[in-house]
């Protein structure tokens, strides 16, 4: 690939192009989506295609990024394609900020956050689809304040750029153990992401973070010894189902699918929401064996936006 920013982009459909920001790796359009009158997001890759393969591998993944736009929960991706010039880019849902924004949240609303991006990606995980890299900046608020998880499928853009690319198609402050060990991306990955963003947007800061000192990357490795403890104002019984799918054993980690069961039936007000929590491994059985496909796939406001786009 050659590292070259796009200049005045001509995308079939797309009217009224204006330039929101230009990153490292890409530049970011908003735009208007002319037969159905919608803004959306465009990303545009600096660098080029220069292969078929890398083309068709490109087109095949965006093709299964679109599947998971179905559900309520997963920002959309409306189409994928490459320019004349060779950029490849993305059209994507146009949101106005994410949960980074909003940090620390109170336990009601995270719990209903968890629970619905843990079926969201449950859903990825049966159709044999890998996140990678699921963070509060990667979870956005719709209009209606609804959370959607953003960047299916956007990972295989930063494996373009590096075939060798592991850990940095993630957030090291949410990845987990084996990320570092430049371990295959898997589905206990995601769930410990997710776990890891959801501490977070109680505590207001990473789990075992220092506020306002972040680590460097050898102090990150070493803080997996420490303890994850229970928040001020948060009850334990929901710390201790995000310290369970923060287990550093990826073994040890519920399913996606069985995440949300405990999320869903922590009890925050003294109501019981329903029977008693399963076991975090006892989905495990019911789910079916997920494949990581083959092919592989990486502030406040819009600002958090753009960076969720451009990858940082």
């Amino acid at each position: 690939m050659t590292d070259t920013p796009p200049a005045g982009p001509k995308i079939p459909g797309l009217t009224d192009l204006s330039l929101l920001a230009v990153g490292g790796y890409a530049t970011i359009f908003r735009a208007v989506q002319g037969s159905v009158g919608r803004e959306v997001a465009v990303k545009i890759e600096n660098r080029t295609i220069d292969s078929d393969r890398d083309r068709s591998r490109f087109l095949r993944e965006a093709r299964a990024a679109g599947k998971m736009s179905g559900h309520p929960h997963v920002a959309d991706l409306f189409d994928a394609g490459v320019t004349e010039d060779n950029h490849p880019y993305l059209i994507m849902e146009l949101y106005s900020g994410s949960y980074q924004d909003r940090m620390p949240l109170r336990p009601h609303e995270v719990r209903d956050i968890g629970v619905k991006i843990a079926d969201a990606l449950a859903d990825a995980h049966e159709r044999g689809v890998v996140h990678r890299d699921v963070k509060p900046a990667n979870i956005l608020i719709s209009d209606f304040g609804e959370p959607a998880l953003a960047d299916f499928g956007l990972a295989i853009l930063a494996e373009l750029r590096d075939p060798d690319i592991t850990l940095d198609v993630m957030t090291p402050a949410y990845a987990p153990p084996e990320a570092f060990r430049r371990a295959e991306p898997a589905p206990p990955g995601d769930v410990y992401a997710l776990c890891a963003t959801l501490y977070a947007l109680l505590r207001g800061t990473p789990p075992r973070w220092e506020p306002d000192s972040p680590p460097g990357l050898l102090t990150l490795i070493e803080m997996f010894a420490l303890p994850v403890p229970d928040l001020p104002d948060v009850p334990p019984a929901l710390c201790e189902v995000l310290r369970q799918g923060m287990d550093n054993d990826p073994a040890n980690r519920p399913t996606a699918r069985a995440l949300e069961e405990l999320l869903a039936a922590v009890d925050l007000d003294g109501t019981d929401r329903s029977a008693a929590p399963r076991n975090a491994n006892s989905a495990a059985a019911d789910q079916p064996t997920v494949h990581v496909p083959q092919q592989p796939q990486r502030r406040s406001g819009l600002g958090a936006f753009l960076d969720n786009l451009f990858g940082r």
